[in-house]
C-alpha cells in the first residue's frame, strides 16, 4: 500500500529529521524515560542528544566523545544521565545537567 502526501498524511509515520546527525553509522537509539530526548550512539565516536519538540523538530542538546566507536547507550531511570559503552573498552556516565562525563567501568 502506498501513501501519498496530503495535508492529512504528509508524515503518516511521524518521522523527523535531526540536525547535526552522526557522520558514520548509528549503532543505537534510545528515548529518555522522562522527556522527549533522543540519544544516538555511532561509529564516529560520538554520543549525541536531541530535544524533540512537539512539532517534530529535533534540536541538538549536547554531545560527548569516546575514543573509539560507541556501541550502545542506556538511560538512568530518572532521565538525568546516560550510560554509554564503546570499542574503547570504557563505560561512561554522562550527566545531562552538568554536561560532564566520567568513566564508570571498563569492559
Amino acid at each position: 500500500m502506498a501513501f501519498r502526501a496530503s495535508p492529512q498524511n504528509h508524515n503518516p509515520n511521524n518521522d523527523f529529521e535531526v540536525s547535526q546527525p552522526p557522520t558514520d553509522g548509528v549503532s543505537s537509539l534510545s528515548w529518555s524515560p522522562r522527556a522527549n530526548l533522543l540519544v544516538a550512539t555511532s561509529w564516529d565516536n560520538q554520543v549525541r542528544c536531541w530535544d524533540v519538540q512537539q512539532n517534530g523538530q529535533a534540536i541538538p542538546k549536547a554531545s560527548q566523545t569516546h575514543q573509539a566507536p560507541v556501541l550502545c547507550s542506556a538511560w538512568h531511570g530518572d532521565g538525568s544521565k546516560i550510560f554509554s559503552a564503546g570499542c574503547d573498552n570504557q563505560v561512561k556516565m554522562w550527566d545531562l545537567q552538568s554536561n560532564q562525563q566520567q568513566q564508570v567501568a571498563a569492559h
